[in-house]
């Protein structure tokens, strides 16, 4: 998409020379200084992450707003010459926005944005960031998993799995699916499963191929992180492979 083009109910453009930004409208002003800043690479330290999210870090904005910044961060080989320029004049960052908020729209868990930016650095060429409400003491996936016992473990690969069923049946595929794209929220009824970082992810319908793929990628994601399976157990991998199933 690219400004002109429809925005989710509630959000508008706003541009600063090659800064151009999907805000909404109620945060506007709060959330427009803190993008600039990120645009002028002037940011200041925000407050770390539990769990750690690639350069994210979140921001006290108003006493009843904190937000979480998200540079978009290339990863695989390429980031070992290209860590945060990407290409093409359909940036991800309001690609991410808008499929982030139809997700919401449909009642599936994920994280509630709040704008998202690409700084221009050339014709075709940008650095990018979203930022997103922050939902404080999450973890994701993994780091949860590394924190809780035997059987909490497999309930939460229950819950992952189930979102992703959602995702499926709401008409979304995510194509990069790991153990790092969910998000982990304790409360005193139990947890909740978010996925989120949805970058790469698309409005369409998900075929029986896309939804066995997306176990097929958290199962590399294992092997990545886990290759001697101390935590991701085979419990845990069955509750997981239940994401290729109809919802």
């Amino acid at each position: 998409m690219t400004p002109g083009e429809q925005l989710p109910a509630g959000f508008e453009w706003a541009r600063e020379g090659r800064l151009v930004i999907a805000l909404r409208s109620d945060v506007r002003e709060l959330l427009l200084p803190l993008v600039q800043q990120w645009a002028e690479s002037r940011l200041p330290a925000g407050r770390p992450l539990a769990g750690g999210r690639g350069g994210a870090a979140a921001f006290d904005l108003s006493a009843g707003l904190s937000v979480v910044l998200r540079p978009c961060r290339r990863g695989g080989l390429v980031s070992r010459v290209n860590r945060e320029i990407y290409f093409g004049w359909r940036p991800r960052p309001w690609r991410e926005l808008v499929v982030t908020e139809a997700l919401r729209s449909r009642g599936v868990a994920t994280v509630e944005m709040l704008g998202a930016g690409v700084r221009w650095r050339g014709p075709l060429w940008y650095r990018g960031a979203v930022v997103s409400r922050e939902i404080p003491a999450a973890l994701n996936l993994w780091r949860h998993l590394e924190t809780v016992a035997p059987a909490a473990r497999v309930r939460a690969c229950e819950r992952a799995a189930a979102v992703i069923r959602r995702m499926h049946d709401a008409g979304v595929v995510h194509p990069d699916l790991n153990l790092q794209n969910f998000l982990v929220r304790e409360d005193k009824v139990g947890s909740e499963v978010l996925v989120i970082d949805l970058d790469r992810a698309r409005l369409a319908p998900a075929r029986k191929a896309d939804r066995e793929a997306a176990f097929l990628r958290l199962q590399r994601s294992v092997r990545r992180l886990d290759p001697q399976r101390r935590i991701v157990t085979s419990e845990c991998l069955t509750a997981l492979r239940a994401i290729g199933e109809v919802g």
